[in-house]
């Protein structure tokens, strides 16, 4: 008897598809993501994206902006802005995941003539950059890290002789030339965090975003599962027969869904507006828009997947691969600034990546319902063709 349970079940498992996906398919996947992931922080293919800014026009500037667009885990955006400010601009408009000026002349005894600009939600970023300006100072430019403590010692030594002064000339000549691995310069580079155009905090507003996108697939799916249960117990047949046949169906449940949704999504930023500031009610109407297109977008997208499938637990399946795979390549369990360009390509292709660029966009960068349209398209698209393809495939199911 339990060899014959044993077979049971395995001939269970062969001939559900999507049980097999969840079995074998859904781990490795998920694994093959967050591999490419975590392995891609330790090394190049991290890959920050860049705003480079500079104040300064010598030949040691240009020496250090070369290296650092050569540098292989830095993505620098080929414009050079002139100023602090410029660079500040770009990076709080998130065309840029960490801002470096080259604001004083490196051999200065000045001020840190670098700094790093960092986005509070990115800090990690910021580190990474500013460990990367300091190889390159101890590497490639270490006669100018050199150059730049010489001025302290000769205070504290009193002063070097012309003889000394003439080996010190020509030991920075001659490490100009033939870099030589030296001890990293101290108080050459500075961080400065970047605060927000709206009072909200970075990482709190990034996260509200992906896990309202999270939970509204996750509902979105659930609900929408019904949709089978419905057909399979004759109620969309004999809804059928009325003049708007099937699509009654499928529209009311879209509309419940997306209501549904917006109503979960504020339940979410109730919470963080209450306990951690979040400036919903400042921006209302946008915020309003960003999540009725986000519950819109993840109600046609449940709605397709259901009537794709014959069974419910098909549906479920099916629609648990789909959620967890969209939420990890598109943000809602890891930021996309860590994922290797390709990865950050690929999730594009999900509406974690839109909603969350577009409530950050609102609630942090406080930007514009003009800014937001690359944000809305998307999502309206994915809505639409979704009940599209509901609609299409239950009047389809109808003639089989």
């Amino acid at each position: 008897m339990i060899l014959a349970m044993l077979k049971v079940m395995a001939l269970s498992l062969i001939r559900d598809r999507g049980a097999l996906a969840m079995a074998f398919l859904l781990p490795p996947t998920i694994f093959v993501i967050f591999a490419a992931i975590f392995s891609g922080t330790s090394g190049d293919e991290l890959r920050l994206k860049l705003a480079y800014g500079s104040a300064v026009a010598s030949d040691v500037a240009t020496r250090f902006e070369t290296a650092i667009r050569a540098e292989p885990s830095l993505r620098v955006l080929p414009e050079t802005s002139p100023s602090v400010e410029a660079v500040r601009d770009r990076v709080q408009q998130g065309e840029a995941d960490v801002g470096l000026v080259l604001r004083d002349d490196l051999a200065g005894t000045g001020e840190s003539p670098v700094l790093v600009l960092v986005d509070p939600g990115k800090l990690m970023g910021g580190a990474i950059v500013a460990g990367q300006v300091q190889r390159i100072l101890a590497g490639t430019l270490a006669d100018v890290g050199v150059k730049r403590m010489a001025p302290s010692i000769e205070a504290l030594v009193g002063g070097f002789t012309p003889q000394q002064n003439a080996q010190l000339d020509a030991a920075l000549t001659q490490m100009a030339e033939d870099p030589a691995s030296t001890d990293e310069s101290s108080g050459v580079v500075a961080q400065e965090t970047l605060q927000g155009r709206s009072g909200s905090g970075a990482t709190v507003t990034y996260y509200a975003g992906a896990v309202a996108i999270l939970f509204l697939l996750f509902s979105a799916m659930q609900g929408a599962a019904t949709l089978i249960e419905e057909r399979n117990s004759g109620i969309v047949d004999r809804l059928a027969v009325g003049p708007s046949g099937t699509d009654v169906v499928v529209i009311g449940k879209f509309l419940f869904l997306t209501l549904q949704g917006t109503l979960q999504v504020a339940l979410i930023f109730v919470v963080a507006a209450l306990a951690y500031n979040v400036d919903v009610l400042g921006r209302l109407p946008v915020w309003l828009l960003i999540t009725v297109l986000s519950s819109a977008a993840a109600a046609g997208l449940g709605l397709a997947v259901a009537s794709a499938c014959t069974t419910k637990q098909q549906a479920q399946t099916v629609s648990t691969f789909v959620v967890l795979v969209f939420s990890a390549i598109g943000g809602s369990m890891v930021p996309r600034f860590m994922m290797p360009p390709w990865l950050q390509d690929i999730g594009w292709y999900t509406p974690n990546a839109w909603a969350i660029e577009a409530y950050h966009g609102v609630l942090w960068r406080d930007e514009t319902l003009t800014d937001l349209t690359a944000s809305f398209l998307p999502l309206a698209g994915l809505a639409l063709v979704g009940v599209l393809v509901a609609v299409l495939v239950s009047r389809w199911r109808l003639r089989l």
